[in-house]
């Protein structure tokens, strides 16, 4: 692609994005059942995932390409603040009760909310349970720890990502995790050493981490019962995937 296919690419991305900013509900959202595992677990979600996928039909239809579009545009934080608003308004207006779990991207860290989203923000924030996740990029940054005092002021639980691969080479990571008191931290059952057989060391540390402290464990991409086996083998107590509930609308 030559410059100019690449420069035009962008300004038409940009006007997308633009347009799903000034009308939120455009960007979906999905909503993904989280729940706890185990036979005698009840079957109402004790939380729902959300996430943002751009207009159906466009080249942003995707999560993974809005963001990667954001980013390239210089516009995540703005998308992120109307996506942010828009679950906390979508689960307010179906009375939501479980807890929502959102994702604020590391670049709105120390953001504030826009004037015209303040509204939403604080009616959200008032009538819901939020847990905010910290994905595991966000632990080389110096206002991790600065964002989640802002996260819990709000009232917000924290989940920490699955950073075993970041403890396995960075042993300073589990001290860091350790600074953030996440309520919950999450395993990815679909990377590499997340089984019974043969984990690797950092998984097992992670682990070994959120029993001592007293952690919860919630094992993402649960596909399959084999997958929810291995989920409760190494001592998850929540889950979400496919199994669980594919997401979708509420």
């Amino acid at each position: 692609m030559s410059l100019l296919d690449t420069t035009e690419e962008l300004r038409r991305h940009r006007a997308l994005l633009e347009e799903l900013i000034d009308d939120p509900r455009r960007l979906g959202p999905d909503f993904q059942p989280i729940r706890r595992l185990g036979a005698d677990a009840p079957a109402d979600p004790v939380g729902l995932k959300a996430t943002g996928r751009g207009q159906s039909g466009t080249a942003l239809s995707s999560t993974l390409a809005l963001l990667e579009s954001a980013q390239a545009t210089g516009l995540v934080e703005r998308l992120d603040w109307a996506f942010r608003c828009l679950a906390l308004d979508a689960a307010g207006e179906a009375g939501v009760t479980a807890e929502l779990f959102l994702t604020p991207e590391p670049e709105t860290y120390g953001s504030a909310c826009p004037p015209r989203l303040f509204t939403a923000f604080s009616r959200g924030r008032r009538a819901l349970k939020v847990a905010a996740e910290v994905p595991a990029s966000a632990f080389a940054r110096a206002d991790l720890e600065s964002a989640v005092a802002e996260f819990r002021g709000w009232g917000w639980r924290i989940v920490a990502d699955d950073v075993s691969d970041l403890i396995a080479h960075d042993p300073s990571v589990l001290r860091r995790l350790e600074a953030l008191r996440p309520e919950v931290v999450k395993l990815d059952l679909t990377k590499p050493g997340r089984s019974t057989v043969g984990t690797a060391a950092g998984v097992r540390q992670l682990l070994d981490w959120a029993g001592g402290a007293g952690v919860e464990v919630m094992a993402v991409g649960v596909d399959s019962q084999v997958q929810a086996g291995v989920a409760t083998d190494l001592g998850a107590t929540l889950g979400r995937g496919r199994l669980l509930g594919a997401p979708g609308p509420l």
